[in-house]
């Protein structure tokens, strides 16, 4: 029974860890939030690696506030690349693995084919830069690593496009949302599935990146529309234009993730995003 370490366990990411963790009693998980566990500080690392004693960490603690990082840039470099460097290096001594994970946002999205993980990088916003940083902190490591790519993460828990969709929709009945940026969502309870059921896999740690998403390339603006037929507060949905909304970080149009490694070095079969939605949108409807 291995020991984890989950940081980040108040976020978005690691609430649906907890979530499902019941699922996985194999697996010993420590979840820690900022509060009792700060990455940016290696004093913080090795005192609660001394209370646990911990085979590996699950890092989901990251600056996620996309268009915030481009005034609060040394906070987001603080936290997605600095905290990663102090987790490599707890790693490396303590021959700890560590699986983290980054954002389709690495890429500038300007072909329009599904984008695989050696294609080349170029973020467009300060976000995407200290996410892109610190991916190559960690690939470039001593220790046994995974980081997992995801796009358009949501879930019934934290900061998401569902939930902002949902929350807007209880203010108005028409919403505008952009036509012209296309990905597919990630589904994040089926994000953790998937890291603690394959984290056995003897292939687990081959490659250093996987691109992970549900099946299915859609707009915002038809993800917004889903977002209403399924939900209980029906709503209108209106295409607009991303230079309709200017919005302080520059984003990507178009970050398809190519999830063929992943899906076929771990037979893996992702859900179609509607699936994953509807069964989001229960949960939500449930809390």
């Amino acid at each position: 029974m291995p020991n984890i370490l989950v940081t980040g366990a108040e976020g978005q990411l690691g609430q649906c860890f907890q979530a499902i963790a019941k699922e996985f009693p194999t697996h010993k998980l420590f979840f820690v939030s900022k509060n009792t566990l700060d990455i940016t500080k290696a004093e913080s690392l090795e005192r609660v690696y001394n209370q646990h004693s911990f085979e590996g960490i699950i890092n989901c603690a990251a600056y996620s506030k996309v268009d915030e990082a481009e005034i609060e840039i040394e906070k987001a470099y603080q936290i997605n690349h600095k905290g990663i460097q102090n987790l490599v290096a707890l790693a490396e001594h303590k021959d700890l693995f560590i699986i983290h994970f980054s954002t389709d946002y690495v890429f500038d999205g300007r072909e329009r084919i599904p984008i695989k993980e050696d294609n080349a990088t170029n973020p467009l916003n300060h976000y995407a830069e200290s996410k892109l940083a610190g991916e190559k902190v960690l690939s470039n490591s001593n220790c046994s690593n995974i980081t997992f790519r995801v796009s358009w993460l949501f879930s019934p828990f934290g900061s998401n496009f569902v939930k902002k969709i949902l929350r807007l929709s209880e203010a108005k009945k028409d919403i505008k949302v952009v036509k012209d940026q296309f990905g597919k969502p990630t589904y994040g309870i089926d994000l953790a599935r998937v890291v603690l059921d394959k984290l056995t896999h003897s292939g687990f740690f081959d490659f250093h990146c996987y691109h992970y998403a549900c099946k299915g390339i859609i707009s915002r603006f038809d993800f917004a529309k889903k977002v209403s037929e399924f939900s209980k507060n029906h709503f209108v949905v209106t295409p607009c234009l991303t230079s309709d909304y200017p919005t302080t970080a520059l984003r990507s149009k178009y970050t398809v993730l190519d999830t063929k490694r992943i899906e076929n070095h771990l037979s893996l079969d992702p859900s179609p995003w509607e699936n994953a939605l509807q069964r989001c949108l229960e949960r939500i409807e449930l809390k």
